[in-house]
């Protein structure tokens, strides 16, 4: 069960990066928290019976949001450290989906939950593409329900290839019970991971996403081959609801179809970028219009780190910027209107605001501001002091996870100078192990 809020806590003397634009940065900044929202910010707040928390020498952000990975893979960690191309991939680690009982799947989502609080990120989609039961969906939110961590559980529609059709409709029903089970959960939502059109076709997807919006779930679905936002807009299923991930090969006019219905995309840098995948895409999606979000994907190649994302995508976009300037005989590199275009500041959006919208929270998450959630990450600026300029820059490019000092999620502290306060990394080490031993028949090292 989720710890339980604390009746109200005030966050003292940090610099506040609000990421809202009514309010902006605040040196020497104040937030109040009263239950499971931000009452105030401001500076010389009323906090009087309020828990005080001294976050001087400390940058105080939203809680960093994951908006696409596969949580069941935390145990497979370094099993996808070589691979090259999806071949591989779909060799050497998509298949152990088969050998996962349920069991596994609460052990592996459990590890991977406390080893991602630990690190900062507070929420995450968690594209579970590895529902092969009833059970294994069950398992995996009793999973979430012990971590407390923010969730929308996105229930994988793609199950065994050979029986996709036959088996949508148990799939269907359990998606239907879990909404109303779910209905009303302080931190856990469910959402709906489409089958990959690839596979499925577009009847089967028509079905699933229809079945989204009928129980208004937040939606997301790989996008590897090349036109098929295309072919989901001219058949009426593209909405901001429907968030593709990666889509590296997307077009322009994907981009403006996608731009028209106020979309985003999930962009996974470390795995895109390292598996040889076009990356001019982030670029692309950001002067269309399209609103980018990070995610780790796959814990089996790239480890649980937000930051180290942020750093990556920084420099894939200043990359790609340069290399059009290249390419049109501007060189060396002088600075020109509109260009350079991504700053480091777009990078913490990137993993606040914007997944936020991602997990269709974005209304009430993703910004220090009254009314919102209160899923709070407290960083410190470390023994040799913070960089200079934008305090967002720090955290984009220097901070690491090592930094994470404070987690807060829905008003619980749950990780304080350092250490987690009600969870126990000996303990997700250990079902680690177990996954590893009745998976892979070893102990890990």
């Amino acid at each position: 069960m989720a710890p339980q809020a604390r009746v109200s806590l005030l966050l003292r003397g940090g610099t506040v990066l609000s990421m809202d634009p009514a309010l902006g940065d605040l040196e020497g900044g104040e937030v109040l928290i009263e239950g499971d929202r931000i009452r105030a910010v401001g500076r010389g707040l009323d906090g009087a019976g309020a828990e005080v928390i001294d976050a001087r020498g400390m940058l105080v952000i939203p809680g960093l949001i994951d908006s696409h990975t596969h949580m069941w893979q935390g145990p497979l960690k370094g099993l996808g450290a070589t691979l090259w191309g999806m071949a591989d991939y779909n060799k050497q680690v998509f298949p152990l989906r088969e050998k996962f009982s349920a069991e596994d799947m609460e052990d592996a989502t459990y590890a991977c939950g406390v080893e991602m609080l630990d690190k900062g990120i507070t929420g995450v989609l968690d594209f579970c593409h590895n529902v092969m039961s009833a059970a294994h969906a069950e398992r995996a939110l009793a999973a979430h329900r012990r971590t407390g961590q923010r969730v929308i559980f996105a229930y994988g529609m793609l199950g065994n290839f050979k029986t996709l059709e036959a088996d949508q409709p148990w799939r269907i029903a359990q998606v239907r019970d879990l909404r109303r089970q779910l209905k009303g959960h302080p931190l856990l939502g469910l959402g709906l991971a489409v089958s990959s059109p690839e596979y499925a076709g577009l009847k089967l997807v028509q079905t699933e996403v229809l079945l989204g919006r009928e129980l208004g779930l937040p939606m997301s679905f790989h996008q590897n081959p090349p036109g098929q936002i295309r072919e989901l807009h001219q058949a009426g299923l593209l909405g901001a609801d429907l968030v593709p991930v990666h889509a590296n090969l997307a077009a322009d006019d994907e981009l403006a179809a996608l731009a028209g219905v106020g979309g985003g995309i999930s962009f996974t840098p470390e795995g895109e970028f390292f598996g040889g995948r076009a990356m001019d895409i982030i670029g692309r999606a950001h002067r269309a219009g399209v609103t980018p979000s990070l995610g780790v994907d796959i814990p089996s190649r790239v480890a649980l780190d937000l930051f180290a994302q942020m750093r990556l995508t920084f420099g894939i976009m200043r990359n790609d910027e340069a290399a059009a300037e290249r390419r049109t005989g501007r060189w060396p590199l002088a600075r020109r209107p509109g260009t350079p275009q991504a700053e480091p500041r777009h990078m913490l959006e990137y993993v606040t605001v914007n997944a936020a919208r991602a997990l269709g929270l974005g209304s009430t998450l993703g910004r220090l501001a009254p009314g919102c959630l209160a899923d709070v990450v407290l960083l410190r600026e470390g023994p040799y002091g913070r960089s200079l300029g934008d305090p967002a820059a720090h955290v984009a490019l220097q901070a690491t996870p090592a930094d994470v000092d404070t987690v807060i999620v829905g008003g619980a502290v749950r990780k304080r100078a350092g250490r987690l306060t009600d969870l126990d990394p000996a303990e997700a080490a250990a079902a680690t192990r177990r996954v590893r031993e009745r998976v892979l028949g070893a102990a890990p090292r």
